[in-house]
C-alpha cells in the first residue's frame, strides 16, 4: 500500500506521525483498500477506505509510538476488514479527544456490526460535542449518508429484533427507537440542534 493511502485520511499536520505510523507497520497486503469516502476535516478533504486489508497482528507495535501515532495507527485500521478488529481499535479510537478522530468513528455508525455500534454508543458521552458539532456541520451530506445506512441495516439485519411500533399497540420489549444506531443518529442529531 503506498504513503498516500494513508497520509491522504489524516489532516497535513499530523503527516510526520503518518509517515512514522506507515514505517513502523506493514501495510503490504494481496488487496488494495477500496471504496473511498472523502469528508471535510480542519477544512482539508480527506479520502479515508472503507475497508483495508493488512494484517492486524501487528497493531501490536503500535505501543512503542506516542500517544497521537497510535491514534493514527487505531484509526486507520478500524477500516479493516475484520470486523473484530475494527472493534477493538473503535475502543481505542474513542479515547481520543481530536477532530481528526471522528470521521472513523461516525463511519462506523454506518455499518452493520452491532457489537461496534454498542461500543460507540457507550463511548458517545466521551465525544467533545462541539467537535462533533463541527464535523457534523461541515459534513452534512455524508452524515446524511450514514443516517440512511443507519436505517437501512436496521431494516436488513436488526428489524425483527428492534420493530417498529404498530398503530394503538403498546410495545413489548425492544423497539426501533431501542436500536443502538438510532439511538446515537438521536444523540448525534440533539449534539448539533
Amino acid at each position: 500500500m503506498n504513503i498516500d493511502v494513508i497520509k491522504n485520511c489524516f489532516p497535513s499536520n499530523l503527516e510526520e506521525d503518518v509517515k512514522v505510523v506507515f514505517q513502523a507497520l506493514d501495510f503490504k497486503s494481496k488487496h488494495e483498500p477500496y471504496m473511498p469516502f472523502d469528508v471535510l476535516v480542519e477544512n482539508e478533504n480527506l479520502v479515508i477506505p472503507q475497508r483495508i486489508y493488512c494484517e492486524a497482528n501487528q497493531l501490536k507495535k503500535l505501543i512503542k509510538l506516542t500517544p497521537i501515532q497510535q491514534a493514527i495507527g487505531f484509526c486507520f485500521f478500524s477500516r479493516h476488514h475484520d470486523g473484530y478488529v475494527r472493534e477493538r481499535c473503535i475502543r481505542q479510537v474513542l479515547k481520543v479527544n481530536e477532530k481528526f478522530v471522528l470521521p472513523f468513528i461516525i463511519q462506523l455508525l454506518g455499518e452493520y456490526v452491532l457489537e461496534i455500534i454498542e461500543c460507540i454508543y457507550n463511548e458517545r458521552e466521551s465525544l467533545d460535542k462541539s467537535l462533533l458539532t463541527s464535523f457534523i456541520k461541515d459534513n452534512p451530506e455524508h452524515f446524511h449518508r450514514i443516517h440512511q445506512r443507519v436505517y437501512s441495516y436496521w431494516d436488513c439485519f436488526y428489524r425483527a429484533a428492534y420493530p417498529k411500533y404498530r398503530k394503538n399497540i403498546k410495545p413489548v420489549g425492544c423497539t426501533v427507537f431501542d436500536y443502538p444506531g438510532i439511538k446515537l443518529l438521536k444523540y448525534f442529531n440533539g449534539a448539533v440542534a
